[in-house]
């Protein structure tokens, strides 16, 4: 049996749970398949009872003094809400904890933290001249504030050394199976990654906006509609006309709604989503591009290749070898 790691997470006021539950969740899952993690938590005091930003007590914290890490154990600290780091709750009642957070990091313990979890590393000035990212909302007021930092806009992960930062959200579970794949390699995390119905492990380098979500940011529902079979058919060659019949609409007036409430017309729509479909598809070295080009709506690899360099201004191959 391989060592045995530690994987601690520190709890702290005001927790996101879907910054602590999805890494958790992905290191569970890793033992199921064979891997070696130990899962504990921790407060900032013994018997600490946590209440998280959606009203959920965590109760029965061991104290982080507590905790005995070794080298290569990893430390995460969950996002937090980011109203209370900007009224300054980083700043009152936590030298300790930060003083104990530079000794793990001295002693090669690898540092990780999802979404505003990032604020707490640069409070405890662990983060200067180092590269890091936060969630997207969170990135101006970080860099305002901790000019120090080498902060990454559009980045769902930053490894730097053995500190490890995500931009929140579920991104922390990307950041939490890259790790998986680094002590256990690719069989393990793919098994892990489809038991959570994980489609794929997304890179760091991946951006943290999608085309899935960036266009929906409107209330119409017909456009959803049409949105939504757009993305879950990539393959199927529908004209506009066909569009504007399922919901009940002339072309022109699709049309007409679709740029308004979008800000981009229905046919670059199609593109883009059978791009960032290619994009997923690329990953899988097996695939050659006239099947990804297939898969996704395009005539043929020459015709992916050609819209690919458009839009991205290289090549699918070069995307490749990224």
């Amino acid at each position: 049996m391989s060592k045995e790691t530690k994987v601690v997470f520190a709890i702290l006021p005001k927790v996101h749970l879907i910054d602590l539950s999805g890494p958790v969740q992905v290191f569970y899952e890793a033992n199921q398949f064979g891997a070696n993690f130990k899962i504990e938590y921790c407060g900032l005091k013994e018997n600490d009872s946590v209440l998280s930003q959606q009203g959920l007590h965590l109760a029965g914290l061991q104290s982080y003094e507590q905790v005995q890490l070794s080298k290569d154990d990893y430390l995460f600290i969950p996002g937090m809400e980011f109203s209370s780091i900007k009224e300054g709750q980083l700043a009152r009642g936590y030298a300790d904890f930060y003083n104990w957070l530079h000794k793990q990091y001295k002693n090669d313990v690898n540092i990780c933290t999802v979404c505003s979890g990032t604020f707490v590393l640069a409070a405890s000035n662990m983060l200067t001249n180092k590269t890091c990212t936060t969630h997207w909302k969170c990135i101006d007021y970080l860099k305002k504030n901790y000019t120090s930092i080498k902060v990454v806009n559009d980045q769902l992960y930053v490894k730097d050394g053995n500190m490890y930062t995500s931009a929140g959200m579920t991104s922390g579970i990307d950041m939490a199976l890259f790790i998986v794949e680094e002590n256990f390699g690719p069989v393990i995390t793919s098994k892990v990654a489809r038991e959570m119905v994980v489609f794929l492990r997304r890179a760091g380098g991946d951006t943290q906006g999608s085309i899935y979500l960036d266009f929906r940011t409107h209330i119409n529902p017909a456009i959803h509609q049409v949105q939504d079979y757009i993305i879950q058919h990539p393959t199927v060659k529908n004209s506009i006309e066909e569009l504007a019949e399922m919901v009940n609409m002339s072309e022109r007036n699709l049309t007409r709604l679709f740029r308004k409430h979008t800000g981009i017309s229905i046919n670059d729509f199609k593109t883009k989503c059978r791009l960032a479909h290619a994009e997923t598809l690329l990953k899988h070295p097996c695939y050659t591009i006239d099947h990804i080009a297939a898969q996704c709506g395009f005539s043929d690899g020459r015709q992916l290749r050609r819209m690919w360099k458009e839009h991205y201004g290289d090549s699918p191959a070069a995307y490749r070898v990224r």
